[in-house]
């Protein structure tokens, strides 16, 4: 039996597929299955992957197209490893990316999933940016943001099974990992272990981007209710907001719900820092609710008018921010 399942699957994925498939095949982990599942392809998708000899590839095909969240489940029955990692037919894996996760798996039994850090890419394979994800804040904002790379994870498939697998159309990936934060340990190693691409065909930025949004609109909501109780709600501006899409509150430049939203967090904020969880540490997500909140206030502050922004910062005490604000803008005036 093989150490490993990485699992892929394949939808007209013909532009990037093989680059994808040898970063994977040229592991220096060896003791894995590469599952691939086409899921309706109509390109030349099935001819690359059935170009390749490599024993290790299982191949599936779907006779008709199912969608993501089906097949990633198909995939996590079929697989033959407790351990499945996740990959995508455009990202790059880099060389050791099978041997930290698994090395660390191994380390720590208690662990039901491990992802890592990114180069985000553009199609043509220029880096776009780094996003640096510490790991000790990963349980507090993944209450509220997707902090996870979804091909980066290395997931203990009995974990994944009690907690139901993929259970949502859109935004899957951050509904399996909420999930599984709630009840078991995650970690995210501290390095970039894969180059995760963004084309015109992402379905989450691009193709279907209004469905994802409100797919995870409503994630946010039941995931507040689980700390807050089961009716509390919240206008979809805060949640936006939450989410770090200011647009709609600087529409409005409403002081008034300025106040409220960060109100609305703070509230939040005591929530989650109090429910007990396997991940918890409350000098780690108080920190975490601090920085959030830091970023909010200061990003608002910058993007309002000035004399609302100091009427923004008056009203909630921030010297220390109207001080800078307005050195600020004396300086880009000199």
């Amino acid at each position: 039996m093989p150490k490993i399942t990485v699992l892929m699957p394949v939808y007209n994925s013909e532009k990037f597929l093989r680059e994808a498939m040898d970063s994977i095949l040229q592991q220096t982990f060896r003791d894995f299955e590469f599952l691939i599942i086409d899921d309706g392809s109509t390109d030349r998708s099935v001819e690359i992957i059935q170009s390749y000899t490599d024993p290790r590839i299982s191949f599936y095909q779907n006779e008709q197209n199912l969608g993501i969240s089906p097949t990633l489940n198909k995939g996590i029955h079929l697989a033959k490893a407790d351990l499945i990692a996740r990959m995508d037919a455009d990202d790059l894996c880099y060389p050791t990316r099978l041997q930290r996760q698994f090395e660390y798996m191994q380390a720590h039994p208690d662990c039901a999933m491990v992802s890592s850090l990114v180069r985000v890419i553009s199609e043509t394979g220029e880096t776009v940016r780094h996003d640096r994800f510490e790991s000790r804040f990963l349980y507090y904002n993944l209450n509220f943001i997707c902090w996870i790379y979804h091909p980066t994870v290395l997931y203990r498939r009995q974990a994944v099974q009690e907690v139901g697998m993929y259970t949502a159309a859109y935004s899957e990936d951050f509904e399996l990992f909420w999930q599984l934060a709630r009840n078991h340990k995650i970690h995210n190693l501290p390095e970039v272990l894969l180059d995760y691409r963004v084309t015109g065909q992402s379905l989450h930025q691009v193709l279907k981007k209004q469905e994802y949004d409100q797919a995870q609109k409503e994630q946010l909501l039941r995931n507040f209710r689980y700390y807050a109780g089961e009716h509390y709600t919240l206008p979809e501006k805060y949640l936006a907001c939450f989410q770090h899409d200011f647009t709609f509150l600087l529409q409005e430049q409403k002081i008034g719900s300025l106040l409220e939203c960060l109100q609305a967090l703070d509230f939040l904020n005591h929530q989650i820092i109090g429910k007990e969880n396997v991940n918890r540490d409350v000098h780690d997500m108080q920190e975490a609710a601090r920085i959030k909140k830091k970023f909010i206030i200061s990003t608002l502050a910058r993007r309002l008018p000035r004399g609302k922004a100091i009427l923004f910062l008056l009203r909630l005490g921030k010297i220390k921010f109207l001080t800078h604000l307005i050195t600020s803008h004396l300086l880009r005036r000199v």
